[in-house]
């Protein structure tokens, strides 16, 4: 009987400790929608977003130039995904 309290006690701990463990799933799932996000801006498939294909997005396009870290008139999908940082 105290094998079967201390099983159903460590069950319940180790269920309590993962539904309270949710910090990597909203970085998930907002990961998978801004890259589903520069995939449609990229209207060429070229791997980055001219300030062209920028204007669909107001927001993008007023922020391009700062977004554009390294000056090349694109944004690679490393500075597309930094922009919630800023």
């Amino acid at each position: 009987m105290t094998r079967f309290l201390a099983l159903i006690a460590a069950a319940c701990l180790a269920f309590a400790a993962q539904a309270g463990d949710t910090n990597d799933k909203p970085h998930d799932q907002g990961t998978q929608a801004t890259a589903a996000t520069f995939e449609a801006l990229d209207r060429n498939a070229d791997s980055q977003i001219s300030k062209t294909e920028a204007t669909t997005d107001a927001k993008l396009s007023d922020n391009f130039a700062s977004l554009d870290t390294n000056g090349d008139g694109y944004l690679s999908k490393d500075e597309f995904m930094a922009r919630g940082k800023i």
